[in-house]
């Protein structure tokens, strides 16, 4: 069984790891609060843990708030070395962006990279607004995503919880995810978002 550690309990680390427990995934959920009440709702399938339990898991997702999104990053660097990293942190509030040096020429996805230059740093889920997610994991929609090389992983990821996979590009180009960009909080199927990607390029 594929091990996935999803870090953050909140509303984005909740649904994803419902949805990696339902695919048949051996799922743990990172949380610097185990007994918060919002956890109760959670199958007792899904294992709580610290962060660096967490990280040890074979595919690690990135779900926390993103003022704390490059310390956390920095603690699990070692532990997440050669791994599949997904990042669904945004920077949606300016004081966060700004906070962390991003800019329209510097991607989420780039700058997560840097921070874990050993691992396979992927942009995904991070355009899906987290009270879709679960409902909308039905199999028509698009999950948009950016990596840089062999995406197999991912995409095997993306399918088995109900979305349809739809490269976006590098990390580099990867903006359309990000907060404010093309896909940014919109659900749409995968004809549209690469309809939409093919007029870009055209």
């Amino acid at each position: 069984m594929t091990t996935v550690g999803v870090i953050g309990s909140g509303p984005v680390g909740r649904g994803l790891a419902t949805l990696l427990d339902n695919a048949g995934y051996g799922v743990t959920l990172g949380t610097r609060h185990p007994d918060a009440q919002k956890l109760a709702g959670l199958t007792p399938r899904i294992r709580v843990a610290d962060f660096s339990e967490t990280a040890r898991a074979d595919i690690v997702v990135l779900s926390v708030v993103h003022n704390a999104s490059g310390a956390v990053a920095n603690q699990i660097r070692e532990l997440v070395a050669g791994k599949l990293v997904v990042d669904t942190d945004n920077a949606w509030i300016p004081a966060h962006y700004a906070a962390a040096g991003l800019h329209p020429g510097l991607t989420e996805g780039t700058w997560m990279a840097r921070i874990l230059p050993d691992s396979t740093v992927a942009r995904a889920f991070s355009h899906i607004d987290w009270d879709l997610l679960v409902p909308y994991a039905t199999g028509g929609w698009a999950a948009g995503y950016a990596i840089d090389g062999d995406a197999a992983l991912l995409t095997r990821l993306i399918e088995d919880i109900g979305y349809v996979p739809v490269r976006v590009g590098s990390l580099a180009e990867s903006g359309s995810v990000d907060p404010g960009g093309r896909f940014w909080s919109r659900m749409l199927t995968a004809d549209a978002m690469r309809a939409e990607l093919t007029s870009v390029t055209h």
